[in-house]
């Protein structure tokens, strides 16, 4: 039988019946309650088994004697079974099978636990592989459930580097080690779709060699460079779909929206400087719409660093140009945001701003809410300049006269497809700016956009001072209230931010209600407390972020809800509990609800926990206050995963490229290089061409 500890053997070429697109029921030994389990783990062909990666090896490659034996060591062991027997512990649910093994140079102990069925399938004078680790008990020394094979079939779960799959608890590690042994003779009927012209110089194994290298590697050296094979593989597909996308782009039409000398007297009115950064980007900004090719451009910044003022100034040369303007947001609370920031900034000028959310809908001007319908029909007709608004933008019933501009503010929140619902259908093509306050190393934003045009804002405006972030512990609790306190004496404002507690209560609804009730019955008896949420209604969001804005509820207990989007200058201090809960990424951008004015401020990094990898985080945190430096230091402790996080996915998810690798982000931006001069529709390489098209993410 395959499922069960049983010595799997790997069959004969003659025996594979069963082809990369063949459902795993169709093999022989799996049948439907096995298939059904594996469908868990997003199994059912040959080929998603082939893709299904081991999560770590366990290294018994070591083969040693009995006399060499030592405690704590990892080894494989040849011996002859000399004594086993099975017998049931005091504890009737639990039996124990007992084996003696000899090598000639002594005899050793060995352990299972509820496999009653080793002693029916082992026998006395059986030669077998042992991999385990030697362990001193109350009993002596022993091996406690070791791997065994007889030695014939031996060299699949012992004397090696022995792979560990991710698995539920219904499969056995033995079970998947065999079924892909039986399905790698099928990696040759795999195309390897990256051209020779790469892999020669980058010195990379071919896919096929990479694939079975990865499952069983033969050697720590040979396992390197098949993840350096697929690492590679990750960050090409990717930096070629983004040079790809741009050149796609600007085969287009665009607006050629004209320098407008109204802006100069909108920044000279401002009640601020620009920083240099700021002036920078704006101006590059202004040069892109004036091309007749669409504007591909990101605009990256740390938290406050004045990334909408630059986005305002290109909506409004557009506007000034007579072209209408779109602001894209993710969430209410940021399309708010924006929309008052904004309404602000030109409010010396006949323009007229809409707001387009589900649960709200205003024109700047108005006192009181507009319908929606209103909104669209005048964005129709022209009378609405800018817009800016959350999924409501992309509705079919939304449209414009002459849509010149679309900003797109936390880009890594929308996929593709968002954004070009709201390029495609206009002639000429408008121009596109993304932001994001995720700060990206310059080297890696090279690689993943490719040919993006990137400007940075790397200063906080005038003013500002960086946030004093301290790290909390349960005995320093009481003086952490205690500044809250002095705080909203002063007329600042508090954020209090809880993590999710449990995973059933996926918006952390839960964890917040309690702790609002704990802080305001236990802490803070004398203060009005708010609580936000993401199961609030709309209308009850606005209402609560406006009681805490005019000090009302001057302390605003919430989940990760206030994340982006809030901006409220008198917040002076952000306290974030279960600090430990949150990605590095995350923790930053609460940090950068404070500190948005003159005011000092700080944030209270709250945690209860001793694990040192989790406080090297929060130190981190302690020690930079710049977004670039947190993301180098992030990149450099995490390797590889998801670049922003779980909680805030979208934006990448790489299973095996280590984005500090700056060797393997030059190499990658070289083959491109490579590719391009060689080809640059790459229609030489149909093979690579098909792989990119398959491929649905977009890092932009």
């Amino acid at each position: 039988m395959i499922g069960g500890v049983d010595f799997c053997t790997v069959p004969s070429d003659n025996e594979f019946m069963f082809a990369l697109t063949s459902p795993l029921a169709d093999i022989k030994g799996v049948g439907p309650t096995l298939a059904k389990r594996l469908a868990k783990l997003n199994l059912t062909t040959v080929a998603d088994l082939l893709d299904h990666y081991p999560s770590r090896y366990e290294d018994f490659s070591r083969f040693a004697r009995i006399a060499e034996l030592k405690v704590g060591e990892r080894v494989t062991l040849r011996g002859k079974i000399q004594l086993i027997t099975s017998r049931r512990a005091w504890r009737r649910k639990l039996s124990i099978t007992e084996a003696l093994v000899g090598d000639g140079t002594g005899t050793i102990k060995a352990v299972w636990f509820n496999q009653p069925y080793l002693a029916q399938t082992i026998k006395p004078g059986n030669e077998v592989l042992l991999a385990g680790m030697l362990t001193s008990t109350s009993y002596g020394l022993q091996l406690e459930h070791p791997t065994i094979e007889p030695i014939e079939q031996g060299g699949l779960h012992t004397g090696r580097l022995v792979p560990i799959y991710p698995a539920t608890s219904q499969l056995t590690q033995r079970f998947l080690r065999a079924l892909v042994a039986r399905a790698l003779p099928l990696t040759k009927n795999i195309t390897d779709w990256l051209p020779l012209e790469v892999r020669k110089p980058a010195q990379l194994p071919t896919l096929n060699t990479a694939i079975n290298t990865l499952h069983f590697p033969p050697s720590r050296e040979q396992l390197q460079a098949a993840r350096r094979r697929v690492a590679f593989d990750e960050l090409f597909l990717i930096h070629l779909k983004s040079i790809q996308a741009k050149r796609t782009l600007h085969k287009k039409q665009a607006l050629t929206i004209p320098f407008s000398e109204d802006t100069k007297r909108l920044v000279a009115a401002l009640p601020w400087a620009l920083t240099n950064d700021q002036r920078q980007a704006a101006w590059e900004i202004l040069k892109d719409l004036g091309k007749d090719q669409p504007m591909f451009r990101l605009l990256q910044g740390d938290v406050g660093s004045g990334k909408t003022v630059v986005a305002g100034i290109a909506c409004f040369n557009c506007v000034q140009a007579g072209y209408q303007a779109a602001l894209l947001a993710p969430t209410e609370i940021l399309a708010v945001q924006h929309f008052r920031t904004l309404s602000q900034l030109l409010a010396p000028w006949p323009i007229t701003l809409a707001l387009l959310t589900q649960g709200q809908h205003r024109l700047n001007g108005e006192t009181g809410e507009v319908s929606a319908a209103t909104i669209k029909r005048k964005l129709a007709q022209g009378e609405v300049h800018m817009i800016i608004g959350t999924h409501a933008l992309l509705e079919k019933s939304t449209a414009f006269q002459s849509l010149g501009l679309v900003v797109v503010d936390e880009q890594h929140r929308f996929g593709v497809g968002h954004r070009q619902t709201l390029i495609s259908g206009h002639r000429p093509t408008p121009h596109l700016l993304s932001m994001t306050a995720t700060p990206i190393p310059r080297s890696l934003a090279l690689t993943l956009f490719g040919e993006l045009d990137v400007s940075v804002l790397h200063h906080l405006p005038p003013g500002r001072q960086p946030v004093a972030t301290r790290l909390i512990a349960p005995a320093e609790r009481e003086q952490a209230y205690e500044l809250m306190r002095q705080e909203v004496g002063k007329g600042n404002r508090v954020f209090i931010v809880c993590p999710l507690i449990e995973e059933s209560d996926t918006l952390g609804v839960r964890a917040a209600t309690a702790e609002h009730e704990r802080l305001g019955r236990e802490v803070f008896p004398h203060l009005k407390l708010g609580l936000l949420h993401g199961k609030l209604p709309a209308r009850e969001k606005a209402h609560i972020m406006e009681d805490f804005t005019r000090g009302a509820t001057p302390i605003l207990v919430s989940t990760s809800v206030v994340e982006v989007g809030v901006d409220v200058p008198e917040a002076t201090v952000m306290a974030i509990e279960g600090a430990e809960r949150f990605g590095v990424a995350q923790l930053h951008q609460f940090r950068g609800r404070v500190g948005r004015s003159e005011r000092p401020s700080t944030c209270l990094l709250m945690t209860e926990s001793a694990k040192p990898k989790g406080l090297e985080r929060l130190q981190a945190l302690v020690k930079y206050s710049n977004g670039f430096e947190l993301a180098e230091f992030d990149l450099r402790t995490r390797g590889p995963g998801d670049l922003l996080g779980e909680t805030q996915s979208g934006f990448l998810r790489l299973r095996f490229a280590e984005l500090a690798n700056a060797e393997l982000l030059k190499t990658v931006r070289q083959a491109g290089e490579t590719l391009s001069k060689l080809d640059a529709t790459l229609a030489r390489w149909p093979a690579l061409k098909a792989k990119i098209s398959q491929e649905t993410f977009h890092p932009e």
